[in-house]
């Protein structure tokens, strides 16, 4: 044989065994496999935690601005609204972070219980799967 032909012939013996391995593999997952579609943003608002990370939120803001409105001189003032808006940033970032931590572990034990591999948000998905956005608000409240 000429280098050409087993070149080939590797060639039909790798992509034989490229699909008999997917094959296998596709009888075994495939059906097994759960895609299900969650609308992330209704969902994360819809969670308690959410909520309760607007609650800390809100006290806080309003506790400082208390202390602000007592301040007289204009530039301490200020000074102390620029300083408050940027604590209040971090503040929102990391509440917002806890919350959605919580909601996506929420997210996953629903998933697991129900049976499902994949839960993705609607807006990743193109087609196929179940809208569950609905089933895991409901679950929140149980």
């Amino acid at each position: 044989m000429d280098k050409l032909g087993k070149k080939y012939m590797v060639f039909v013996v790798m992509v034989s065994f490229l699909f008999f391995f997917l094959c296998m593999a596709g009888r075994s997952s495939a059906a097994d496999i759960k895609i299900v579609s969650i609308d992330t943003g209704r969902v994360f608002e819809s969670h308690p935690a959410f909520r309760e990370a607007m609650e800390k939120f809100q006290t806080q803001a309003g506790e400082m601005q208390k202390k602000i409105e007592g301040i007289e001189n204009e530039e301490e003032k200020t000074n102390a609204q620029i300083q408050m808006q940027q604590q209040m940033r971090v503040v929102a970032m990391q509440l917002q972070e806890e919350a959605f931590n919580k909601m996506k572990e929420d997210v996953g034990k629903y998933a697991k219980k129900k049976g499902y591999t994949y839960v993705v948000d609607q807006n990743a998905l193109i087609a196929g799967g179940k809208d569950i956005t609905e089933e895991v608000i409901a679950s929140f409240g149980k």
